[in-house]
């Protein structure tokens, strides 16, 4: 960042460098800054339909949606070939799900690549609804897809997400088989934190432990950062909530993520601490627009985002707080409809419904 900026001081007009110093910053989760230095690449060449993506996606990871929409239709009608994508996220950020939906579909008629694209994206909005069934025979069509057409990397993504869905409907197993397959057919960053964090909730930590060995060996900070997490995590699994909070807040200290800031809101909320855990999912419902794509990457995981609600409603429970069954009610709005989460009993009763 401190190179591409030194660059642009010296040539304002360098839209390249500007676009370069946006991504260096996306990176460290400055989304605001993100989108202003983009916002000076497309007032330098406003017809670059890379740019103009760039400041769509940029500005809805930002949570702003609505400045969102009308940059990523500019995207797509400029010939982005991921236009309907930016387009798609802007419409869950506003909660037009159904309009979501179609955006993903025509993502499909763009090209194979885009095909694996639109997959991933209609079982994200899957999960995201509580359809945990539909949701895992996308991804599962999905994955396989991708291996036919030599997209290593794309299914093992979807096997991830497969994984995290069979988790989400309490069928261990077969989460840690998707988490498996998931690595034999990449190793990349994601794809093992991603796994680590499944064996964690499938009680496998020494394959998570593994995982986040690997992870803590690289020199940048954000797998370092994955690494503490995946620390915190085993920690909180194992009901040691000292360990598990620090764990976390150096996670946060490296790299300021939306995943590390959940985790640790439910660190905080299982030591009783919660008037830190509301802090910490408030920040996630602000900075909602990061989940998105957990790793900025435009790979969809909006399904991760309902489960602060949950935990929210947890918490201001705890709290004592008077409308606390606001938050378990945003909670059942998004996946009571379809009726297989296994915690909508939960809820309904924390409510009072």
């Amino acid at each position: 960042m401190k190179e591409y900026s030194d660059l642009v001081a010296k040539y304002a007009g360098d839209a390249a460098a500007h676009n370069n110093v946006a991504l260096c910053v996306s990176n460290l989760r400055d989304m605001p800054k993100a989108r202003d230095e983009m916002r000076r690449v497309v007032a330098i060449l406003p017809k670059r339909a890379l740019y103009r993506l760039n400041l769509a996606l940029y500005t809805a990871y930002g949570s702003d949606f609505e400045a969102a929409e009308p940059e990523a239709r500019q995207a797509q009608e400029l010939g982005a070939p991921l236009g309907w994508l930016a387009v798609a996220f802007t419409q869950l950020g506003r909660n037009q799900l159904p309009e979501a939906a179609e955006s993903y579909q025509k993502l499909a008629e763009v090209g194979p690549l885009y095909a694996s694209w639109s997959a991933s994206g209609l079982a994200d909005l899957a999960m995201y609804e509580g359809r945990f069934a539909d949701a895992a025979r996308l991804l599962e069509q999905g994955a396989a897809a991708d291996l036919a057409a030599n997209y290593g990397d794309r299914a093992a993504a979807k096997y991830a997400a497969l994984a995290h869905t069979q988790l989400l409907r309490q069928q261990k197993a077969a989460a840690i088989k998707a988490a498996e397959s998931a690595l034999a057919n990449s190793n990349a960053m994601k794809i093992r934190f991603l796994a680590a964090q499944v064996f964690v909730e499938a009680a496998e930590i020494p394959k998570a432990e593994k995982l986040a060995a690997g992870l803590a060996s690289q020199l940048p900070p954000e797998p370092q950062a994955l690494a503490k997490i995946i620390q915190g995590e085993v920690a909180l699994k194992q009901h040691d909530t000292s360990r598990a909070i620090k764990a976390l807040m150096d996670a946060n200290a490296l790299l300021d993520t939306w995943i590390g800031r959940f985790d640790l809101g439910r660190a905080f909320l299982e030591a009783g601490s919660f008037i830190e855990a509301d802090s910490e999912f408030d920040k996630c419902i602000k900075r909602r627009g990061e989940a998105l794509s957990l790793f900025l990457d435009e790979a969809p995981t909006y399904g991760y985002l309902p489960p602060v609600y949950y935990y929210q409603g947890r918490v201001r429970e705890g709290l004592k707080t008077e409308k606390f069954a606001e938050s378990y009610r945003t909670y059942l709005s998004i996946r009571e409809k379809a009726g297989e989460d296994p915690l909508l009993r939960e809820v309904r009763r924390r409510a009072g419904l």
